[in-house]
């Protein structure tokens, strides 16, 4: 019997993610999917690559469940990456995330399997004036206008997102 053998790795994806010390990072979006939450609701599984400190080049994984009691963190995550969250109905191109350079802040989370994973706890945008972070993390944006930001469509005017305009694909 041989005692060589191929693993094929090309598209392996953690699907835990990294546990690195709770902290702000500057992270690049690796690769961003859409999925289905264990109760059927659209979810954006979103895989972060660290950026410098000694954790340079791990993984930290968040998953952004869509219903309305989470946009929060949708929003959260979209002004991070500096996409505008006017106050209408959006349809949004997932492939626009990937490459999108933010901050985020991450603690540790309950231990799964017996292993312990970092969290994403809040998204911040990067300063460009290269002083400190802007907290942008987890504020309401007062932008009403539509916009021409790739990846995002304003749809209808309307005081709520509606979730069934929310087109990931």
């Amino acid at each position: 019997m041989a005692e060589e053998l191929v693993v094929d790795l090309t598209n392996y994806k953690d699907r835990v993610g990294a546990r690195i010390l709770p902290g702000k990072y500057r992270v690049q979006v690796e690769d961003a999917e859409l999925t289905e939450s264990s109760a059927k609701n659209p979810m954006i599984n979103i895989w972060f690559r660290v950026i410098g400190t000694e954790f340079d080049g791990a993984t930290v994984m968040d998953r952004l469940t869509i219903t309305e009691k989470s946009l929060f963190r949708i929003v959260g995550f979209m002004q991070g990456i500096g996409l505008p969250t006017p106050k209408k109905r959006l349809k949004l191109n997932i492939r626009t995330f990937l490459g999108k350079v933010l901050d985020i802040e991450v603690d540790d989370g309950d231990p799964y399997n017996g292993r312990v994973r970092s969290e994403v706890r809040a998204y911040y945008k990067v300063a460009q004036s290269g002083g400190d972070l802007e907290d942008e993390g987890e504020s309401e944006s007062d932008s009403d206008s539509d916009s021409k930001t790739p990846g995002v469509t304003a749809e209808l005017d309307s005081d709520e997102l509606d979730l069934d305009a929310v087109d990931l694909g």
